[in-house]
């Protein structure tokens, strides 16, 4: 019974192992088709979040970027660099509005 048991526990293990290993961090494509995308430059670098000036979108000056939760960085993000983001299409309602990012590039 108890090797019945350990062997249940070993493979529940190996399975979520298994399946949490092979989660992609790529965005999926509803999620890019319901995006906005639109280039900015760091205001302000936080442990949670990111202020951003947007250089071409008018619907909004500045946004604050949700980092928490959000792994797919390949550079360090410093003020003053320019970078490319693809947003979900949910803005809060704040000043500067809060966003959640899809995609983030560094472009300069």
């Amino acid at each position: 019974m108890k090797k019945g048991i350990s062997l249940a526990v070993a493979v529940m293990l190996v399975m979520g192992l298994f399946v949490g290993c092979n989660s992609s961090a790529k965005p999926k494509t509803d999620e890019m088709a319901d995006s906005v995308s639109f280039t900015a430059t760091i205001d302000e670098v936080s442990d949670t979040e990111l202020l951003v000036t947007v250089l071409d979108d008018e619907n909004f000056n500045q946004a604050r970027v949700n980092m928490q939760g959000f792994d797919s960085l390949d550079f360090v993000p410093e003020k003053g660099q320019t970078i490319k983001l693809s947003i979900k299409n949910q803005v809060g309602m704040s000043e500067p509005p809060f966003v959640n990012p899809i995609t983030i590039e560094l472009v300069k």
